[in-house]
Parts: structure tokens; sequence; C-alpha cells
């Protein structure tokens, strides 16, 4: 009876889909304010893996950005999907907001950031084998297909400094 039970949990917990990074882009539109000395994809074991992105900022302290998240689902070329939401990232770091985008998103990445307290940022920002799972995406149920989510930031002065996009695919039953 009890390895009938154990049976039955294991083929329920299982997942008979994926969520997959694909790819990942960062793009530099003011090179005196951000570099990204690592910004790729790794294989970090059979069929996981992880995104790594290294923001070096050259203009310290960094006391105000607001960013800008996009998603995007490939259907004929990427087209708007879900959400187009812009933040001031050291607001909301301060005064999380359970009902918004960015404080999903925030505790996604967190375990695999430094990017643990409010401005002012004296420091670099590394994100380290990030991986996707289908528990990510349990909260948002998110129709099987391919996906662009793109991340825009601002210097706080209304000036767009960069733009990191990540590509990713899911096929979660």
């Amino acid at each position: 009876m009890k390895f009938l039970l154990l049976v039955y949990v294991f083929l329920i917990g299982k997942s008979h889909g994926y969520v997959r990074l694909t790819n990942l882009k960062c793009d530099i539109f003011d090179r005196s304010f951000v570099e990204f000395p690592e910004c790729r994809l790794k294989v970090l074991g059979r069929g996981v893996i992880g995104a790594n992105i290294h923001f070096k900022f050259l203009k310290l302290p960094i006391n105000r950005m607001v960013i800008r998240f996009n998603a995007y689902r490939k259907l004929s070329g990427y087209h708007p999907f879900l959400f187009n939401v812009s933040k001031d990232l050291c607001h909301a770091l301060k005064y999380p907001n359970r009902l918004d985008v960015l404080y999903y998103f925030y505790n996604a990445f967190s375990p695999y950031s430094n990017l643990n307290h409010t401005c002012p940022y004296n420091n670099d920002v590394y994100i380290r084998k990030c991986i996707l799972n289908d528990r990510m995406f349990s909260k948002v149920p998110l129709p099987k297909g391919t996906y662009m989510l793109t991340v825009e930031m601002d210097d706080g002065i209304k000036n767009w400094v960069s733009t990191v996009s990540v590509y990713f695919d899911i096929d979660v039953d």
C-alpha cells in the first residue's frame, strides 16, 4: 500500500512538460552608464540551462532606476502579450506589492542574484545560474509557445540605457 501511495505521489508531482531558456541578448544604448561583461546562457546539466548576467554600472551610486517589462509571444514574429509595465525599481524594492508583476519576477530570480537591498547601489549586480522551471509559471498559466521577455533600464533621467531580452519556450501540460 505504501508503495502504491509513493508511486501515485511521484506521478502526480511529476511535470509532463518543460520550460527552457533558448536565448539571451543584452543591448547597450549608453556605454557611459552600464556594461555587460557577461551575458550568456550556460548548460548546467542535462536539459538544464542557466542564465548568467553581470551588470557593471559605471555611474555610481544608483539612486533611481526605472525599468520596463514587456512580454511578447511568437506567432508570426513576436507580438505584445499579457503586460507592458514600467516601474521605479528603487521604490518597488522598498515597498513590495504582492499584486504587482515586478514582485513575482523579483521573487523568481532573487535566489540567483545579489540584488537584495534597496537603493542606493554602489556595486555590480550579478545574476548567476538562473534557471526556469514550471513552478515559476504556476500562478500565471501561459499557453504553450515561444516567448520573449524584455527588461529595459532607464537611468532615472528619461534616458534608456540598456535592454536585456530573454527568450524561452514553454511546453507545460
